[in-house]
């Protein structure tokens, strides 16, 4: 089976790099492009909007120039004499052709005048009959009337020296400055130089489009290739800013139309740009940070690698090592020398083998000595036989002789011996548990039949669980070894058994108590406190005291046999000491209670 290329940890070592440079990478990178796309994109509107206020500070100044031409015509001698009821001789008609010639305005292409006396002056030559009415369209007369003597800017079709001509006309009536007559008619055409400089000094870009947009909707001039249709028009006209100087921004068909009036005359000065041309800039900084971020995580990957080789290296060997274990691994030790955590690993694992092999030889030593005390058990099987059936004998001899104490100490003997025997069993139930104590007290009473009496009560219910055999003779021992030490008679000994209930569970409550000396606070406390201790704690508790160490080996056993689901406690009381034992019950038994008096 070939090994993969890439090691487990490794691999994780490689993503998790990969993930902790992304991750900071990828947040920053959203940041500083929302960020900079919002100030890229602000700023070029600014710029676009700045560009169309230049348009129309740039047509204002223009205008005024024009409008400052037209003044210098109504302060001409010539043209004022024109008004005047007496025809003009032929010098002066050409000294009013000469003034319109050399206007000396550079925006002024043609200039036009026409007199009271319907005679049209142009650069070279003078023509007769030419009407008002014929010259200008109805709706340009109207304006004209409506304005005493304020100039018109606008943008028309009209017919000089019998030919059709379109653009943007200064229209402006003159009259005379002393007498009261009809008003001539000047009229100047915007030349190119006009148009250039209203689109001069502005933000252009090669993909955008500047116009200058009439009142009526006619293009005026146009720098750029946007096609400007009826929708178009219709939804310029729909956004037009509420203030003169103001310039409204709109996105529309993935175009950025930024439109803005001249107060004065209405034109209209719109900037059409692409969307795509305003997120440029936003766009190239998302193409350098997605080509830092991949840099970045190819640097990650091979430093990973190459950092990760010589650890992977080792792991992979206590790995093989430790998956393929057998016996004879435990000859083959892993040297491990990278100067990390490894190296301990390596040692632990050697100390390990170590602690292994050392283990078997154990194993097989008691596996051993359980096979020869498996035999020797076999062999001495038959020796409380023979001392059951001696104690029987002995029982017999003291009947026929009479001696009823004798009778009574040996059956007493004979019961114990067999409790605690039981047949190899560690767990009893609790009538016979209650019976090997009741021969332990007769017993004891024949030693001193006055010291003390003995009552014994049991539910019925529990008599039949099972208990650890033995745990509660060492209580009652020390009962009589502690509690009677300074009595000689009177002494009493109540043991109670019954079923209880704390919360939710069923336990077994056995209470012994007796009616001689107080237990001292200090052996009480190191009492109570076994079964929160180890059980060689709890042998080394008291080294020198027979009846503690008993205490100790019943707490022990109770440990082993429920954990920590059971409580000892010893109590002083006025008169004697009140041992409490409390283990758990497999069932909730009936209340009856059995007594024993003796």
């Amino acid at each position: 089976m070939k090994r993969k290329r890439l090691y487990g940890i490794r691999k994780k070592l490689i993503i998790f790099t990969v993930l902790a440079a992304l991750l900071p990478l990828s947040v920053t990178g959203i940041i500083l492009g929302s960020v900079i796309n919002r100030q890229v994109t602000e700023l070029n509107l600014e710029n676009y909007t700045y560009s169309n206020t230049k348009m129309v500070n740039n047509f204002a100044l223009i205008q005024k120039s024009l409008e400052e031409l037209s003044e210098g015509y109504i302060a001409s001698a010539y043209i004022q004499r024109s008004l005047e009821q007496q025809p003009l001789s032929p010098q002066e008609q050409a000294y009013v052709n000469r003034s319109l010639w050399y206007s000396n305005n550079q925006y002024a292409d043609t200039c036009f005048f026409l007199d009271n006396k319907q005679n049209g002056y142009f650069y070279n030559r003078v023509a007769a009959g030419i009407r008002r009415e014929e010259l200008l369209p109805q709706e340009i007369q109207k304006m004209l009337a409506a304005d005493y003597a304020r100039p018109l800017l606008c943008y028309s079709r009209l017919e000089i020296e019998g030919k059709p001509q379109e653009g943007l006309f200064l229209l402006r009536n003159i009259r005379h400055m002393d007498r009261n007559v009809p008003p001539g008619l000047l009229i100047v055409k915007a030349g190119s130089k006009f148009y250039q400089d209203v689109f001069v000094d502005i933000e252009k870009h090669p993909k955008a489009s500047y116009l200058m947009i009439s009142q009526e909707g006619e293009v005026c001039d146009q720098l750029g290739d946007a096609a400007i249709g009826e929708q178009e028009l219709a939804m310029i006209q729909q956004n037009l800013p509420s203030v003169g100087t103001e310039v409204r921004a709109v996105v529309y068909e993935e175009q950025a139309y930024f439109i803005s009036q001249d107060p004065a005359k209405g034109f209209l000065f719109v900037s059409v740009v692409p969307m795509a041309v305003i997120q440029q800039p936003a766009r190239m900084f998302w193409q350098i940070v997605c080509w830092v971020m991949a840099a970045a995580i190819t640097a990650c990957i091979v430093i990973s690698y190459l950092v990760s080789r010589p650890y992977s290296t080792n792991i992979r060997k206590l790995s093989d090592c430790m998956s393929n274990f057998n016996a004879e691994s435990l000859n083959q030790s892993v040297e491990i020398r990278t100067n990390t955590e490894l190296d301990q690993m390596a040692v632990a694992y050697n100390h390990m083998l170590d602690h292994i092999g050392d283990l078997m030889n154990q194993v097989k030593a008691e596996q051993e000595e359980m096979r020869i005390n498996e035999y020797n058990s076999l062999v001495y099987q038959i020796n409380p036989h023979f001392l059951y059936n001696t104690l029987d004998n002995i029982h017999m001899l003291a009947r026929i002789n009479g001696d009823t104490r004798m009778v009574t100490l040996i059956q007493s003997l004979s019961r114990m011996l067999r409790i605690s025997l039981s047949k190899g069993e560690n767990e009893v139930a609790l009538r016979e548990e209650l019976d090997h104590v009741r021969s332990y007290l007769e017993i004891e009473k024949i030693r001193s039949s006055s010291l003390f009496t003995y009552e014994i009560q049991a539910e019925e219910g529990v008599l039949l669980e099972k208990v650890p055999k033995i745990m509660l003779q060492p209580i009652v021992e020390n009962s009589i070894k502690y509690g009677f030490e300074e009595l000689h008679e009177g002494g009493r000994i109540e043991i109670t058994a019954q079923a209880q209930l704390r919360g939710e569970a069923s336990l077994l409550r056995i209470v012994v108590k007796n009616n001689g000396s107080p237990i001292e606070a200090r052996t009480a406390a190191r009492l109570n406190q076994m079964p929160e201790q180890t059980m060689e704690e709890n042998r080394r508790a008291f080294p020198q005291k027979s009846g503690g160490y008993g205490i100790a080996n019943v707490v022990s056993r109770l440990q082993l046999r429920y954990g920590r689901d059971f409580r000892m406690y010893y109590e002083a009381e006025q008169e004697g000491t009140c041992c409490t034992l409390e283990i758990p019950l497999s069932k909730s038994p009936p209340d009856r209670m059995r007594t024993s008096r003796r």
